[in-house]
């Protein structure tokens, strides 16, 4: 059974954190490498930013599955569109259709908000998130280079998918 947990307190936040390191050293160490891995865990997902983020505009929740957190997602609402920060599913709960389920939940609250199109940056060597979120209805928008500090850069893609073709 799915059910979803939102995130709210600062325990919350550092759970979050300790999933999303585990999930990015697995996922990302091979495309960014391990020493990007830990500094945009500290730059994008201590608690404070994850605390500070809820109080603007962003919505971070927990995907259980059989009451297991699973995997995470974060959103942001943006005037006519959403934008989808984070998601993401623990390997040992791949396949199971959580990334999906999160994704359909995302463009329900896409819709009731009035949202006309869906947005969200991948890097442009995640060959494998690309193909699922082009089979959702994504498609490569643009391009960024965005500098983080540290000596670090993000190389990614801008996709896009109408509200419209979700209904």
């Amino acid at each position: 059974m799915i059910t979803y947990e939102i995130i709210r307190t600062k325990e919350q936040c550092e759970d979050l954190k300790a999933l999303a390191t585990e999930i990015s050293l697995e996922h990302f160490t091979p495309i960014t490498g391990e020493g990007q891995v830990y500094y945009m865990m500290e730059k994008f997902l201590a608690p404070e930013v994850v605390m500070r983020e809820i109080g603007e505009n962003y919505e971070f929740a927990f995907i259980l599955y059989g009451g297991e957190r699973a995997g995470y997602y974060s959103i942001a609402f943006e005037g006519e569109a959403l934008f989808l920060s984070k998601l993401y599913v623990k390997k040992s709960f791949r396949s199971l259709g959580l990334g999906r389920a999160m994704f359909e939940k995302i463009v329900e609250k896409a819709l009731a908000a009035g949202c006309k199109y869906i947005y969200l940056t991948v890097n442009k060597h995640n060959d494998t998130s690309i193909a699922i979120y082009k089979k959702w209805g994504f498609y490569v928008h643009e391009e960024v280079q965005t500098d983080i500090g540290g000596g670090y850069v993000m190389d990614d893609y801008v996709m896009r998918m109408s509200c419209a073709r979700a209904q």
